[in-house]
């Protein structure tokens, strides 16, 4: 194999990664893909509808191993009983449906979204807030996908 032969092999390698990354390790890629949102943009949409956040816990795509990806944004946000979502340039504001031990469900106008926590840890001195890996399964239109996350500083 020649030098050039083995650069274009490791080119081919890197766009099949980033777009496996793109995809955010889901199960499929077809349903409406979520966008970066920013905590100031959920913050502020929650503000302007009235809502006082206490609880608040920024979702990061990550790898199969739950570590954050380089440089990821979040996917969704958690202020209190709502998660924000951006689809297609619009945030969302998903409602909340149910919560148990390691599971809350939300949804809003045929969306829906489950958080299944699957680890917390280093939690602050008063138990207040800790870092945890969460698989987001959002649905929208009839498909489904899965989203491994890791939320920093999770909770007050």
């Amino acid at each position: 194999m020649t030098q050039k032969q083995t650069a274009m092999g490791r080119h081919l390698v890197a766009q099949a990664f980033l777009f496996i990354l793109s995809c955010g390790y889901l199960t499929g890629c077809a349903a409406a893909e979520l966008e970066p949102i920013t905590y100031q943009e959920a913050v502020t949409q929650y503000q302007e509808g009235g809502g006082i956040e206490n609880y608040r816990c920024a979702l990061v795509p990550a790898d199969e191993q739950y570590q954050a990806l380089d440089d990821a944004q979040p996917i969704a946000v958690e202020l209190d009983e709502v998660l924000f979502v951006k689809i297609a340039g619009t945030v969302h504001e998903l409602q909340q449906t149910d919560i148990d031990a390691t599971r809350t469900a939300y949804a809003y106008e045929g969306m829906s979204a489950t958080l299944t926590t699957v680890s917390q840890f280093n939690h602050s001195e008063y138990n207040e807030s800790d870092d945890r890996h969460v698989n987001l399964t959002f649905e929208s239109a009839g498909k489904t996908d899965t989203y491994k996350t890791f939320g920093a500083a999770c909770g007050l």
